[in-house]
């Protein structure tokens, strides 16, 4: 009993360690273990296939939008003397660009050569100018795939400019009972128009369209922006430019237009006669019109009893008859409606009054207006004789006539009128005179 209880714990120790022995791991061993190597050798494949998959990937593409601002001049279309006409300043260009991932994704603007291919344009007309795209990057290497819009729509033609009438078309019957329109004020009557010469010779005219926005019986005048139109068959206006005949540097969309209201009169005939002697009795002279009243507009607040048609100086009349025509469109703060365009005056002259000629010479001349220092002299007059009307029995010499130049104003000539006044207040001096004064 003693002997076998001796040996079993001996026999125990050596079983576990036995089974120490088969549990425990050794690295050396799996390295030379040809089964796991040829896991371990898929197992690291695979590793790498996806990691580079992941870095590198395959290739694909991706979208690049630019704005590109449009210029197709070049040398052919300039010696031809033409040039290009758009819709549109810029296009928006959608650019689709391929490459492997990581440099695909740092593609931009910069990268990009974008042009205009203009090398077809020989004529004027439409025109469809290719977009070109390149890459320009030095360290990038991807290519373009794709490019849209493919092309610009454009026009060429040679560059015409001229001066339009701007029309203004309204509705005269919304004013009172009693007014009218008078002449309409625009803040820009004439207009420049400026683009392609085949669509500048279809225009027929320029013209703003007034809306009154329902009102009626106006007594007072009116004013409103209008929008310029363009009057033409097949013109493109977009093409076109309007800009102020005064400035070409503004460009004119639209302009004010004030449209006075007028009131309607009957006012009789008038003249005013300019430099009429301060003695001369009314007896001495007559005068007459073609017409004494005129039926004519005026503004409600304007101080204004007559038609004034002008002015009759007393150096243009002399015994007898004589006849002055004057415009009615040009009389100040009214508006002629009657059918007349042309008022004419007839004055006469009574005969008790001849014309008497006074002889005089270049040193009868007084000059005024000479600056500090000058000495002016009339070198030339260019009668030596002069007119006067005088009552019959009066004698007038030189002594009896005041003749001055004023050359404060000066002229390219060096010649001014003489102003001449009669001592004597019943008389006038008849015609115009100058002197070359230097």
């Amino acid at each position: 009993m003693s002997k076998k209880a001796e040996k079993s714990p001996k026999k125990k120790n050596t079983a576990e360690n036995k089974n120490k022995k088969r549990h425990s791991f050794s690295f050396s061993k799996l390295i030379y273990n040809d089964k796991y190597l040829f896991v371990l050798s898929i197992f690291l494949a695979v590793v790498v296939w996806i990691t580079s998959s992941i870095s590198v990937g395959s290739e694909e593409t991706r979208t690049v939008k630019v704005d590109v601002p449009i210029k197709l001049s070049d040398q052919i279309s300039e010696q031809l003397g033409m040039q290009y006409y758009t819709l549109q300043d810029t296009v928006e260009v959608s650019i689709t660009v391929s490459g492997a991932k990581y440099i695909v994704g740092q593609v931009t603007e910069n990268d990009l050569d974008i042009g205009f291919d203009t090398s077809a344009v020989s004529k004027t007309g439409d025109q469809k100018v290719p977009i070109t795209v390149k890459n320009k990057s030095n360290t990038l290497d991807f290519s373009v795939d794709s490019v849209y819009p493919s092309a610009v729509d454009c026009y060429y033609d040679v560059d015409q400019t001229k001066t339009f009438d701007v029309n203004l078309q309204y509705d005269d019957s919304v004013v009172a009972d009693g007014y009218v329109f008078g002449t309409p004020v625009l803040s820009e009557d004439k207009i420049t128009v400026s683009g392609p010469k085949t669509y500048v010779d279809k225009i027929n005219k320029l013209y703003c369209q007034v809306n009154f926005g329902g009102k009626t019986d106006l007594t007072e005048q009116f004013t409103q922006d209008c929008d310029v139109y363009i009057d033409g068959d097949g013109i493109i206006t977009n093409y076109l430019t309007l800009t102020s005949r005064n400035d070409a540097s503004k460009e004119v969309k639209n302009i004010s237009v004030t449209l006075p209201v007028l009131k309607v009169v009957t006012l009789p005939v008038s003249a005013i006669f300019e430099d009429k002697p301060e003695g001369i009795d009314d007896s001495v002279f007559s005068v007459s019109y073609s017409v004494n009243n005129l039926k004519a507009g005026v503004l409600a607040s304007a101080d204004i009893s007559t038609a004034n048609i002008g002015t009759i100086d007393f150096s243009d009349l002399t015994v007898g008859t004589q006849k002055f025509d004057f415009a009615t469109d040009s009389i100040n703060g009214v508006a002629v409606l009657d059918n007349v365009p042309t008022v004419t005056a007839t004055v006469t002259i009574s005969s008790n009054y001849v014309e008497q000629v006074v002889r005089v010479s270049r040193s009868d001349i007084t000059v005024e207006g000479a600056k500090s220092g000058e000495n002016l002299s009339v070198t030339y007059l260019d009668d030596a004789t002069v007119t006067v009307l005088v009552p019959r029995g009066t004698k007038i010499t030189a002594s009896d006539l005041s003749m001055k130049c004023d050359v404060s104003t000066r002229t390219k000539d060096n010649k001014y009128p003489v102003k001449i006044v009669v001592s004597n207040s019943s008389c006038w001096v008849y015609g115009k005179y100058v002197a070359e004064i230097k």
